[in-house]
């Protein structure tokens, strides 16, 4: 199975996933974000595949 989502803040939920599909004898493939902002451990546990990191996004004032 591939988790599939836009942004990973802390790996929580990809975590979460990963249990429920191995519990159901399911593989797990990896998870592929848009934007990573976990860290290296997490990233590495969760077999993270991003886009961007979300340290290499410029900054937002929220104005634009």
């Amino acid at each position: 199975m591939l988790l599939v989502d836009d942004w990973i803040e802390t790996g929580s939920q990809a975590s979460a996933v990963r249990s429920m599909v191995e519990e159901c004898g399911g593989q797990w493939a990896g998870c592929s974000v848009v934007v990573d902002q976990t860290t290296p451990a997490r990233r590495a546990d969760s077999g993270v595949r991003c886009i961007v990191s979300a340290a290499e996004l410029p900054a937002w004032d929220g104005k634009s």
